[in-house]
Order: structure tokens, then sequence, then C-alpha cells
């Protein structure tokens, strides 16, 4: 009777885990998985115990396929579920090598980033001398994919 205590406690957890996660619930719904085991090994041997083991994890596997089945038609589970598409774009780089060298200017305070004109296009920019003042004449020492390294001239 225990044994089977433990494994209703583990699908409990497991189904409150789908909802509060965070990962106790579930590490707890596992301690749980392994006592019923370890009770069922004790009393009746290690073919019973495998079954345990296996037959709650089938059990475990069951209950959130239809947890998940379930409650994502519920106005309650439509909470939990994203409904939208995530579209986007990953910022293309914004020079290449070339700039390396070029002269320019400040176009806003960087201390000890901000963004800098050369060549009449603006940049985002990182100071390598930390605070630069709007206006000062710079210099490109290197560019990586998102920022360029200046230093003040």
């Amino acid at each position: 009777m225990i044994i089977i205590l433990f494994i209703v406690a583990t699908l409990l957890l497991v189904s409150f885990e789908v909802i509060l996660p965070g990962g106790v619930l579930g590490v707890i719904a596992f301690v749980c998985t392994l006592v019923a085991t370890w009770l069922a090994f004790d009393q009746y041997g290690f073919a019973v115990a495998l079954t345990v083991f296996l037959g709650t994890f089938l059990l475990v596997a069951v209950t959130l396929l239809l947890e998940f089945k379930l409650l994502s038609g519920t106005a309650y589970g439509k909470q939990f579920f994203l409904d939208a598409v995530v579209e986007g774009r990953a910022r293309k780089t914004q020079a290449d090598d070339s700039i390396i060298g070029k002269k320019g200017l400040a176009l806003t305070r960087l201390n000890p980033s901000g963004k800098v004109s050369i060549n009449g296009k603006s940049y985002d920019a990182y100071s390598q001398d930390g605070f630069v003042e709007n206006g000062q004449e710079i210099a490109v020492i290197a560019q990586d994919n998102f920022k360029l390294t200046i230093k003040k001239l």
C-alpha cells in the first residue's frame, strides 16, 4: 500500500511541476519513485522493483502527455503556452575589417560605449580609452560583429 502511495505522490508532484516549474517538485517526485522502488525490492524482490520503477516512469510519461494535451485546451492552460510565433533576425555585422585604421568623430559621449561616425555612417562603438567626449576625433582599432573598438586621437 505504501508503494502505491509513493507512486501516486510521484504523479501528483510531476503534475504540479508542470504548473509550478522550477525543478524542486520534479526532484522530489524522482525521490518518491526511488523510495517506491526500494520498498518494492525490499518486500518483493528485483522483478517487482524493476516493474515498479519502469511502470512509474511510464505512468509519468502518460500523465505528462495527458496534462499537456488537456491543459493546453483550457483557458487556464492557454496562459502557460505560447501561441504566437516569435520572429526576428540577428543584427548583421556593422562593418568589415577595412574600417580598421579609419578616423571619424564621436556622435555621442562614449563612456565607454556610444555612437561614432566613420565616413558619414553611424556605428556602435566601444572606447578603449574609457570616456570620449561628443565630437572628439577617434580612430578605429578593431571591430567585432556588433561594435567597433576605438581610441581617442
